[in-house]
């Protein structure tokens, strides 16, 4: 286990996650107001959301080790697609008539704005101190990006078709690109270096391949080459592109962090008629996929560490959920983790070290506020 190699000593984890049991022991319940909460990022111990109770939508936040929910935009107008990496959010902001990107500082409670541009500037992404977007002022859409540490916006791409929904990690920018047209491969996805800045193709296929996720060296993507939606992957240090998803279902909305890719399960197209969709995960270095076992009709999941987030319409609105994936999906040898952690024993006396998930349920809205007219 990833966990046995960091310490020789016994060690102690303890997440405290204040949310709802429900069914499943390993799902829980972010939200609970009765408007919609929806587009959900996940980042170290902080959830955030966009969110519609204030008759708008607000940018919120949850902290999952200490069970606290918070507020982080109050402004009246739209605040959309929040994007989180450590101690900044960012979002997609219309307080100014047009779309713009807004930031705000955990730490110290400081919002700022990102990008003044009279067009329309959507969809950040964000890692370190670098946030990119999709930008609208040159009459088509271009991928740009903002440095916050000196300030500076650039330019990423320069093709006069549209590029669309970036994503970000380390010095790699990907994103779906529709430069080579519906005759000539209709969306590819492509990528920028950000030290070198060379910009680079990682797809050929005629079909669309969209919507790009990135951690580290490992891009992934919804893919329609098969007469379906599937999804696949490409390793930018060896070049290899693989194909994750083989299933006749409909693959898509895939999001990765470490070895783990999950991504939505659809059984047709999405109507009314449509059978409920699955969140599933694959296993990038034991090569396994697995269902996630949850009671609703899951969107637009998002992954860190063991907990997978997403919204959820199960109660008549659209929830925040999230799920804590059990060491046997995030182990990263084919060894079962009792023979690890005999192994190790034996090696060293290294301990697998005692990793304490407490549901809490000391966050419990609807209980206080009834606690509350009792008294």
């Amino acid at each position: 286990m990833m966990l046995n190699k960091l310490t020789k000593r016994t060690c102690f984890i303890v997440l405290v996650i204040s949310a709802f049991f429900i069914g499943n022991p390993d799902e829980f319940q972010i939200t609970t107001d009765p408007n919609n909460q929806q587009s959900p990022a996940i980042y170290g111990d902080y959830v955030v959301w966009a969110d519609e109770r204030n008759d708008n939508s607000n940018i919120y936040g949850f902290n999952l080790s200490i069970g606290e929910e918070f507020q982080i935009t109050t402004d009246p107008s739209f605040q959309m697609f929040p994007a989180i990496y450590g101690d900044y959010v960012v979002w997609e902001d219309y307080r100014n008539d047009n779309a713009d990107i807004y930031g705000y500082r955990l730490s110290t409670g400081e919002e700022f704005q990102i990008t003044a541009d009279p067009s329309n500037q959507r969809s950040p992404a964000i890692y370190g101190d670098i946030v990119v977007w999709v930008d609208f002022r040159d009459d088509n859409s271009n991928i740009y990006g903002f440095n916050l540490s000196t300030g500076e916006e650039f330019r990423i791409t320069t093709d006069p078709s549209f590029q669309m929904f970036p994503a970000i990690y380390g010095d790699y920018v990907v994103w779906e690109d529709y430069r080579n047209g519906r005759c000539n491969g209709g969306w590819d996805i492509y990528g920028y270096n950000l030290v070198t800045e060379e910009e680079f193709r990682i797809t050929t296929d005629p079909e669309d391949q969209s919507d790009p996720a990135i951690y580290r060296n490992v891009v992934v993507w919804t893919d329609d080459r098969n007469d379906g939606s599937d999804i696949y992957g490409y390793n930018l240090v060896t070049e290899e592109e693989f194909q994750i998803t083989t299933d006749l279902r409909n693959q898509l909305q895939s999001a990765i962090y470490e070895n783990i890719v999950v991504w939505i399960d659809r059984s047709g197209r999405h109507d009314v008629h449509d059978p409920k969709d699955e969140i599933c995960v694959y296993n990038l270095s034991t090569l396994k996929k697995y269902q996630l076992i949850i009671e609703g009709d899951p969107e637009l999941p998002a992954v860190y560490g063991n907990i997978v987030v997403w919204g959820d319409p199960r109660n008549g609105n659209e929830d925040i959920y999230g799920y804590i994936l059990p060491p046997s999906i995030l182990q990263t040898s084919e060894k079962p983790l009792e023979e690890e952690k005999r192994e190790e024993d034996e090696d060293g006396g290294t301990c697998l070290g005692t990793v304490l998930i407490i549901i809490s349920l000391l966050y419990l809205p609807a209980y206080f506020r009834k606690r509350k007219q009792m008294k």
